[in-house]
């Protein structure tokens, strides 16, 4: 039986499913910019009965607190994770991190490797100071309404063949509380940026996942942005665009098992 708990920690709110098991670490799932933990009811559902999987609400998003002002964002975030993680009962985990859930993961991989055993990032830049993805980003955020990246989370063809989900998505998105309009400069304030020299010292395995189709960041802008990294690779999705976990969830899931693997 899946067993399920939920919870605050330090303000940020999190939840989990499946048993957690000392010999195996637990998957932590950081959501993006266009929704909150309950975006990844597709993957609990895919890993819950074999794993201990946590997911939580970003700073500002669902139920959790938002930034302090003034705090450095990226301590923050770190303290935030692994709040959630002691909180869940986990000693180690695997990280899946989706667009700004990447800005995390890979803050906690490089400050705290004794938590972290893999790290998936998914269309994401991470935070990572790569020319072509800071430019990438610039270039998107023209296309890009009120919502910000939400905007642009799902494919054309997706919204017009699935109505319900598109409308799913749009309300875990509608249920965050009004977003800081400064968070997005200080996200890629360059104090904030890592070197991608810096990925050098982490030696977990990592994953970098494009999406084909992806309009804020087409695997072309990513390419090569974890190069310095010892165990890392990329893969593609072929016709994904920047939500692929929600979209095309078995060809996320199959993906992300096969990594953990």
């Amino acid at each position: 039986m899946t067993m399920a708990q939920q919870g605050t920690a330090d303000g940020i709110a999190w939840f989990a499913a499946g048993t957690p098991d000392p010999a195996r670490p637990s998957l932590l799932l950081i959501h993006g910019a266009g929704g909150n933990s309950a975006a990844w009811w597709q993957q609990v559902e895919a890993f819950a009965p074999q794993r201990h999987v946590i997911a939580y609400d970003l700073p500002g998003f669902g139920q959790s607190a938002p930034f302090a002002a003034g705090e450095d964002l990226g301590e923050a975030m770190v303290r935030a994770a692994v709040a959630v993680l002691q909180a869940a009962g986990a000693t180690r985990a695997d990280l899946v991190c989706q667009s700004l859930g990447g800005w995390t993961g890979i803050r906690l991989a490089l400050a705290r490797p004794d938590l972290v055993t893999r790290l998936a990032l998914c269309c994401t830049l991470a935070g990572i100071a790569h020319p072509p993805g800071l430019a990438a980003f610039r270039t998107a955020a023209q296309g890009m309404d009120s919502r910000g990246p939400a905007s642009l989370g799902l494919t054309p063809g997706f919204e017009a063949a699935e109505p319900g989900r598109t409308r799913l998505y749009r309300a875990i998105g509608a249920s965050n509380p009004p977003q800081d309009p400064a968070l997005g400069a200080r996200l890629f304030a360059p104090e904030l940026l890592i070197p991608p020299a810096s990925l050098a010292d982490l030696a977990i395995p990592l994953l970098l996942l494009m999406g084909e189709a992806d309009p804020i960041w087409p695997p072309a802008s990513l390419t090569g942005m974890l190069g310095a990294a010892p165990h890392a690779r990329e893969q593609t999705l072929p016709a994904a665009g920047h939500s692929p976990y929600f979209e095309q969830p078995a060809l996320f899931n199959t993906a992300i098992r096969s990594f953990l693997a």
